[in-house]
């Protein structure tokens, strides 16, 4: 199970980049707003379920007699059947004494019910039948999910309806959940996203639950006094697990009124404790906590400066969406704005935003994010002079028809050629949706748009002041004195003063700010081309160092496709320095087109680049006018300039990245230290940073100049294109390169081939608590291999999770992998734990193994065979949209298998593959003899006086680089 409880790590700058586009709304109004009308912030009376005109499932609400709400969603499509219950509690009805309870309470459901009392049973069901089960804790709400093929689905939601009515709570299983939800806080802990949620908080109200530890761990869970943890947690489920509190959503393959039985039968259980839904009304802040300067040491390298604001609570305003609109305009990155001009003067890296309108219950939260580079930590009051003079703007100008007009025309195009998405996570999204939004627009509410209400517009922008804020400074110079119970962090907290304020509108001078122009991107034909089907891509150019492929959808007829110009070539991974040259331009090149990524973004398009193997560029989304994105990308690629001073930035950007690796998550370095070892043109950290100082403005350019004279141009489209446009298009890219060019075959990267019965080892202290280890076995690659590789992952998975995760609790995050790697075939266990030395947990997974070839011997031929229908389901099951459809092709085209049908090969094995072809798998893994066998292991700290694993026959790797030319040799 997960916890989200503000955990916004990825997540904040992923969405924001984008816009928060998807987060914004819809229209069924009139283009034409008169701006002096007065716009009611009520959403229309709907009397039926707003969706998409592109979505053709069915939906009904019901309300069962326990009043429980439950929407049902109809898709005689799909292959999976999915639930999702969400519960209007969370973190913020905790009891001070008890941290982090709701969380718990969430991993204690999985532990058996009264008519299925088994531990591990309900996991074991899941994966058996093709599915998958999470669960996560918010602030306000917690949310349960399954899905499993659809033959499975009556006893799943017997089991999953359980945790709400019947659940055993057993105190047996009290310390094994308290290890669970501690391992996931030591795991995420030293993340500095996860410090900087529990510091927003603790520097907020200290009367608001906001400001309580809420992940929980074995100093917050444990018996306080006289009040005893078990009856805290029996007390918050018999309250609070009513269902009059539970929103839930369930998607099948089934008619309404087969759903409208199973939800009767299933749910009516649940009782209705009559509970009141919980309401927050202490105030989030004071006087006392606003007008602050944050400062905060953050453990990796982290240089940020971020402004949060706590607003009135708007949900309701949905339907006029004044946050959003407020987003749109603030993190812009037209010429002109904050974004643009920071960027520009080489202050910031990103600008982004983020709102959340009821995260604080009464109030919600707007915060502006600016990463800042090098140089804009040595002026950072420059920087917030701009941000001042910017929030000023806005308030004065920023109100305009025209911005209103231009969201909405995205917004309504997102929503009239909305695709279909995972249906797990589409459940997901509706129960957790219920719980504040009406139903009838609990599919729109992020897309509608109804009016422009320029009274809240300006209510939000009035409350973005100084005296409204708290304004964090973070990076690693900052003063700071006051620790953080149970995190690393340091902070401390200051006025901000009337010398602060004028130093900053002095500053702010500086800066010629603008509102945004208009978005010339925006799509106007929306016809689709007229094609002839065929079942996979087709060769459309076959010249030397020119192929082009296109391939047509046969379910999705949507103005829309996608398509990637690979210029291929292997001269940014010869060396060192080019591998550090690839990773600056691409830096660069970045910066200089994410204005222009924005502008598409807000059309309905995506931009991409990167260096990889050579130079690629990927256009999305809608196909009207990705000849001019195109076009105005390679224009911008071809006129590349960098000052010393912005390449100085980037560069102390990429070793700030290669520091900042070193604080990671432990997982997140377990596998990218596997990947440079095995990848053999990779390079250590070491070689990369030696090169760094001597890279010049004009070896950025001549690198760039060599990438289009090397390149081998590889197109692959898919989608709304006839051959003709796909042809013009990479005629395109073609104009930018050289007449006579350097080509050479299709670069793929070289990977590690073992000799069987070889073992590598790498060992790594690291400063943080944990220790990890992946311990990964190759071989040559063969379709009987892989079909069997599949059915042992299912299998072995819930049994390990059930016992190195729930009876040991060795670890919050273990798991078995089976798959390829190029040409190779790949197994391997990974693990990280806070509990046991290195070499006493690879003893407790050596055991483990031992004992699972008796269970792998003692499967039945009905588990067998259920197990191998799970797989089949997945891999059978239509594709949900455009994107799903051309990930079937993509990686076979990247791998030049020309008869796009890997897939195919893998369902024909998949029928055939028998137990005993799994267990013949297994015991040569077991043995070990015709592998070779790659063994990563990371120390932390907290278990620096315990050894390493020291595997008989294993040759230790201490240097990347020597290991990688030993082996060329």
């Amino acid at each position: 199970m997960i916890s989200t409880e503000k955990y916004k790590f990825g997540s904040a700058i992923v969405l924001s980049i984008g816009l928060l586009i998807s987060a914004c709304g819809a229209t069924h109004k009139n283009e034409n707003e008169n701006e002096n009308e007065q716009v009611s912030s009520e959403p229309e009376v709907q009397h039926h379920i707003v969706k998409s005109p592109n979505d053709d499932r069915e939906y009904a609400s019901i309300v069962l007699d326990n009043d429980l709400q439950i929407l049902l969603v109809s898709d005689p499509d799909i292959e999976k059947s999915a639930v999702a219950l969400s519960v209007a509690v969370g973190s913020f009805q905790e009891p001070k004494e008890f941290g982090g309870l709701a969380h718990y309470l969430e991993h204690m459901l999985f532990m058996g019910t009264k008519s299925y009392p088994e531990v591990g049973g309900y996991g074991e069901f899941v994966t058996l039948n093709g599915g998958t089960q999470n669960a996560y804790t918010e602030l306000d709400h917690t949310n349960f999910m399954v899905a499993v093929n659809n033959e499975a689905y009556d006893q799943a939601l017997s089991r999953f309806s359980g945790f709400f009515y019947e659940a055993l709570l057993n105190e047996e299983y009290a310390d094994k959940e308290r290890n669970a939800v501690h391992s996931e806080w030591t795991m995420k802990s030293p993340n500095d996203w996860v410090i900087l949620a529990q510091l927003e908080g603790k520097t907020l109200n200290p009367e608001h639950p906001i400001s309580q530890f809420n992940w929980g761990n074995l100093e917050s869970l444990k018996d306080s006094g006289n009040q005893k943890l078990q009856d805290a947690l029996l007390d918050f489920y018999n309250h609070y697990y009513s269902a009059n509190l539970m929103k839930a959503a369930m998607i099948s393959n089934l008619s309404i009124a087969e759903m409208k039985l199973l939800a009767k039968r299933h749910f009516s259980n649940i009782p209705n404790k009559h509970t009141p839904k919980p309401t927050i009304n202490v105030p989030v802040a004071t006087a006392q906590q606003l007008k602050k300067i944050v400062h905060y040491v953050p453990q990796a390298d982290m240089k940020q400066l971020s402004l949060h604001f706590v607003i009135e609570n708007n949900a309701h305003e949905f339907a006029v969406k004044p946050n959003g609109y407020v987003n749109y305009l603030m993190a812009n990155e037209m010429p002109g704005t904050l974004a643009s001009e920071l960027r520009d003067a080489g202050y910031s890296e990103a600008v982004y935003s983020t709102y959340e309108a009821d995260e604080y219950g009464s109030s919600g939260s707007f915060i502006l994010y600016i990463d800042l580079t090098e140089t804009g930590v040595k002026n950072r009051d420059k920087v917030m002079g701009a941000v001042v003079r910017y929030l000023r703007l806005l308030r004065e100008q920023g109100v305009n028809p025209l911005y209103f007009n231009e969201i909405k025309q995205s917004l309504n195009n997102d929503f009239r050629f909305k695709e279909k998405t995972n249906d797990y996570n589409y459940a997901m999204q509706i129960a957790a949706n219920l719980q504040h939004i009406p139903t009838e627009y609990v599919l729109s509410s992020e897309y509608e748009y109804q009016g422009f209400n320029a009274e809240a517009i300006q209510k939000v922008l009035n409350q973005l002041t100084l005296d409204n804020a708290r304004v964090f400074y973070i990076d690693k110079a900052q003063p700071a004195d006051i620790e953080m119970k149970y995190f690393a962090g340091k902070y401390s907290v200051q006025d901000i003063t009337d010398e602060n304020i004028n130093t900053w509108r002095k500053y702010g001078t500086q800066f010629n700010l603008s509102l945004p122009r208009a978005n010339t991107l925006m799509p106007e034909n929306f016809d689709l081309v007229k094609t002839a089907y065929v079942e996979k891509p087709q060769l459309l150019v076959s010249e030397k160092g020119y192929t082009v492929h296109l391939g047509h959808s046969a379910l999705f007829k949507q103005p829309k496709g996608r398509i990637s110009f690979e210029l291929n070539s292997g001269f940014t991974k010869i060396s060192a320095k080019n591998h550090v040259l690839a990773s600056l331009l691409s830096r660069a090149l970045s910066q200089q087109l994410i204005e222009l990524q924005s502008e598409a973004g807000a059309a309905g398009m995506g931009l991409n680049t990167s260096l990889h193997n050579g130079l690629s560029l990927t256009v999305s989304g809608f196909t009207d006018k990705q000849g001019d994105l195109v076009t105005q990308t390679l224009q911008q690629i071809h006129s590349f300039n960098i000052s010393a001073a912005d390449l100085d930035n980037i560069k102390a950007s990429f070793i700030s990245d290669i520091e900042s690796g070193k604080k990671q998550i432990l997982l997140n370095q377990l596998f990218p230290k596997f990947s440079e070892i095995v990848n053999l043109d990779g390079y250590s950290d070491n070689a990369l940073l030696a090169e760094v100082d001597g890279i010049s403005p004009a070896d950025l350019k001549w690198f760039r100049d060599q990438l289009l004279k090397k390149a081998n141009l590889r197109v692959f489209a898919y989608g709304n294109y006839t051959d003709e446009q796909v042809k013009a298009l990479a005629e395109l890219v073609l104009a930018v390169l050289p007449d006579k060019r350097d080509i050479s075959e299709v670069y793929q990267t070289p990977t590690l081939h073992p000799l069987p019965g070889s073992i590598y080892s790498w060992k790594e202290d690291l400063d943080i608590p944990d220790v990890g280890l992946i311990d990964a076995y190759l071989t040559p690659l063969n379709s009987t291999d892989l079909a069997a590789a599949r059915v042992l992952s299912q299998l072995i998975r819930p049994a390990l999770f059930k016992q190195i995760r729930t009876e040991e609790q060795l670890a919050y995050a273990v798991n078995f992998f089976g798959e390829t790697w190029r040409d190779q075939m790949l197994f391997g266990f990974y693990i990280q734990s806070p509990a046991k030395g290195l070499v006493e947990v690879h003893e407790r997974i050596e055991l483990f193994r031992k004992e699972f070839v008796s269970k792998l011997a003692a499967v039945t031929p009905e588990a067998f065979t259920t197990t191998v229908n799970g797989i089949l389901v997945t891999l059978n099951q239509p594709p949900k949209n455009l994107s799903q459809e051309m990930g079937e092709f993509i990686e076979d085209w990247r791998d030049q298998e020309w008869t796009f049908d890997s897939k195919q090969r893998l369902i024909k094995e998949l029928e055939e593959v028998t137990l005993d072809d799994v267990i013949a798998i297994y015991k040569r893994l077991q043995e070990g003899t015709e592998f070779g066998r790659v063994l990563v292991q990371m120390r932390g700290h907290n278990f620096a006086h315990k050894n390493f694993i020291e595997l008989e026959g294993s040759e230790t790797v201490t240097n990347v680089d020597v290991f990688h030319q030993a082996l060329s040799n």
